[in-house]
């Protein structure tokens, strides 16, 4: 069904960038963390997020190659590409949809709101009136209605083991882990994955690092030597390997930004 719809979607005579589901690139969309099975289903156009499918699965999944944390490069947006649909028609746009893993309630309302307030604009009126077509197009293929997707996705993906997916070398390589060990579970016929976990590394790509790095300064740690005490790391050739990629450590925000 997922499949079938998915095809449906695509034969649409709809502006697709302009509900954050571009078509194009469908040939070269996989980056480091994009599972080695996966199908492309579109990409919002910004920060490499795209969203595909998993072999034998109905759900949609979104990958975020910024997200820089393992087992939250992929993570489940809808049960199946029609919930998935639903999901964009009340965002209008596949966009935020990327972004309810990290957003509170509050945060989420407040970008629904600034993406209201942007109508607004008269030089954006073009482009509005594109995505409304496309979504009106959307919403009459496949008879849906707009479904608020924040507490479905947020439940989806606290249960979510990401133990299923299946990435290449590259992004084991990337992020600095082993690769997990198969096993086989006592009374079934299917292979479970364990994670196991080396000493912590970090990444050794600088921009996978800033990602990395940051995502633990917002979540975890309070401070830059927080953080280096926490992950055994040496702060100054950190320092030195996000000043190479033009970043430095900024005190008041506990973030590495531009120089």
């Amino acid at each position: 069904m997922t499949r079938d719809d998915l095809k449906r979607f695509r034969a649409l005579d709809i502006d697709f960038d302009s509900i954050g589901l571009l078509q194009s690139g469908a040939d070269d969309f996989a980056y480091f963390c994009t599972p080695a099975d996966a199908e492309f289903v579109g990409r919002t156009g910004c920060d490499g997020v795209h969203f595909i499918l998993l072999p034998e699965d109905e759900r949609v999944f979104c990958v975020d190659p910024s997200m820089g944390e393992r087992g939250t490069y992929v993570l489940p947006v809808a049960g199946d590409f029609r919930e998935f649909l639903s999901f964009v028609l009340y965002c209008q746009d596949a966009n935020p949809l990327s972004q309810i893993y990290w957003l509170t309630r509050k945060q989420y309302q407040e970008l629904a709101a600034e993406d209201a307030a942007a109508r607004e604009n008269e030089h954006m009126a073009k482009f509005f009136e594109q995505k409304d077509k496309a979504l009106s197009a959307v919403a009459k293929e496949f008879g849906l209605v707009p479904v608020d997707p924040f507490k479905k996705i947020k439940a989806m993906q606290k249960k979510f083991d990401p133990a299923v997916l299946n990435f290449s070398e590259e992004y084991y390589d990337a992020v600095g882990y082993e690769r997990p060990e198969e096993e086989t579970v006592q009374r079934a016929a299917v292979a479970v994955i364990t994670a196991t976990r080396e000493v912590p590394m970090l990444p050794q790509d600088p921009y996978i690092l800033l990602s990395y790095v940051n995502t633990k300064l917002r979540d975890e740690y309070s401070s830059l030597d927080a953080l280096c005490d926490g992950l055994d790391a040496e702060e100054s050739e950190l320092t030195k390997t996000l000043a190479g990629a033009g970043y430095a450590y900024d005190p008041n925000a506990n973030q590495f930004k531009p120089i």
